[in-house]
């Protein structure tokens, strides 16, 4: 990532950490997740565009956000979470796609999991919200430790 790229990133969490209240890692997350679509491409690696990684950073710091959040909360910011999650495995695939790599049974099963929370996730309330919020976010972290895996991170 460029010196641009990291001034602007540490003056979006500076504007975001002065508004106050307990959303400031998602104002981050949100911040971090959109500097992969700042530029033509992603973060670059030897000769690889890696926009998935780059986004990583952020989503760890949506889901946590998300995990302290009630029910309600979960539901008013869940369109801006499956956007997110859209972008993030879009850029993992995009980042596949340019090693010439295909999706391990292991990794299918998983984005095939994390796809039907998005889709299930919308129709549930309350403490069942709760829990698949729980079991969706450890997915998205076995989900990019994996993807960190096969970038050779």
């Amino acid at each position: 990532m460029g010196t641009s790229h990291w001034a602007l990133l540490v003056g979006a969490l500076t504007v975001g950490g002065c508004k106050g209240g307990g959303d400031r890692a998602e104002r981050a997350a949100d911040s971090a997740g959109m500097m992969g679509h700042m530029d033509s491409g992603g973060m670059e690696m030897g000769d690889m565009d890696m926009q998935g990684m780059q986004m990583m950073a952020g989503m760890s710091a949506h889901m946590d956000s998300m995990m302290r959040m009630s029910p309600q909360q979960m539901q008013a910011r869940m369109a801006a979470h499956q956007e997110m999650m859209s972008r993030m495995m879009d850029g993992m695939g995009a980042d596949m796609r340019g090693m010439k790599m295909s999706g391990s049974p292991e990794w299918n099963a998983l984005t095939d999991s994390v796809k039907q929370d998005l889709a299930e996730l919308t129709t549930l309330e309350g403490q069942a919200l709760s829990a698949r919020m729980r079991a969706h976010g450890e997915r998205v972290r076995r989900l990019m430790e994996m993807h960190e895996k096969m970038m050779g991170k």
